[in-house]
């Protein structure tokens, strides 16, 4: 999940991203005579009525998770081509997840990270973990035409706690993959952090960023303002951290002001990190989709909000950092 810096690692910024336990996305593949893709359920493309299909595709786009991973498959099939890999001549492709769907918290990118740890293992390769970034992000954006940044796809690549340097690109000259600056940081030295959202606040991230690209590409002085500032919380980030999180949480809250100012976030986004202000809680979005992470000092704040929420699927939960080295 995205802390500071979100959203300018498109555009050429810094970010501090954490990855979380306890959400997260699973994908296995076995060889087989065939492709097979298939979730534990399909993802619900049945409705009532057109208002109930509008409402879906407003809330969550129109990509299951089938067609995410099926495009993941084909981008790795054009780099295993490049690299001259055995493929097999099918696979039987299944996923589950736990993480919630168009809140921010980055499931899609999830499971393509997933997927491609699972096809290299299948195919007895290796890929440099600072370099499987750019190739799930190359699913999405080359195979999908979907406006996203790299961010969270590092973050799940490395583990941990990672501040990332946009700024210039290393190329790999085995794959032709980029690689920017990424920095492991230890994630103790992060105030005490929770997590909330509401399915009742999703949206697809691709309605904000659409926005976001437009302006930086007129130019528009403000939104190149305003990226330049988020990306220069990071180095501010990474100061707190030294002096065990002192200060952080009104990093947090500036990372929103900056986020709400670059493109149009809904009211029902809002409302949620209003909540949280009100109990005390700085807070910023994770992502693009509503969720937040924020500062908090005692469970019984925590509790508080919860009960504010309107939403009763609502979670507020601490965090609790993951890392692969356990």
């Amino acid at each position: 999940m995205g802390l500071l810096g979100n959203p300018s690692d498109g555009y050429g910024g810094r970010t501090l991203a954490l990855a979380i336990a306890d959400l997260g996305a699973t994908v296995s593949v076995i060889e087989d005579d065939a492709v097979r893709i298939s979730g534990p359920r399909p993802d619900p493309f049945e409705f009532e009525s057109v208002a109930e299909f509008s409402g879906f595709v407003d809330r969550y786009g129109y990509g299951t998770g089938e067609q995410l991973l099926a495009a993941t498959l084909r981008t790795f099939v054009d780099l295993a081509s490049s690299q001259g890999w055995a493929l097999p001549s099918g696979v039987d492709i299944s996923y589950n997840t736990r993480i919630p769907r168009g809140v921010g918290l980055a499931g899609s990118s999830a499971l393509v990270i997933a997927l491609l740890r699972c096809l290299l293992d299948l195919c007895e390769q290796t890929l440099d973990s600072e370099l499987l970034p750019s190739l799930a992000l190359s699913v999405e954006v080359d195979q999908l035409g979907i406006s996203a940044g790299l961010q969270d796809r590092v973050v799940q690549s490395l583990g941990g706690l990672v501040a990332m340097d946009f700024g210039s690109f290393t190329t790999d000259a085995r794959t032709g993959l980029l690689r920017g600056g990424y920095e492991a940081l230890d994630p103790a030295g992060l105030p005490t952090l929770f997590v909330a959202y509401s399915l009742e606040a999703a949206e697809p991230s691709s309605q904000y960023h659409a926005v976001l690209r437009q302006r930086y590409d007129r130019g528009e002085p403000l939104t190149i303002a305003g990226l330049q500032e988020l990306a220069g919380l990071v180095a501010r980030g990474k100061a707190a951290l030294r002096w065990g999180g002192a200060g952080f949480g009104d990093l947090l809250v500036r990372n929103m002001e900056l986020r709400s100012s670059l493109a149009p976030v809904s009211d029902n986004q809002l409302a949620l990190v209003d909540l949280a202000n009100e109990f005390g809680l700085p807070s910023t979005f994770t992502g693009s989709g509503g969720a937040i992470v924020g500062v908090y000092e005692d469970g019984a704040q925590l509790d508080a909000l919860a009960a504010a929420i309107p939403d009763p699927e609502a979670v507020v939960r601490p965090i609790e950092p993951f890392s692969y080295s356990g």
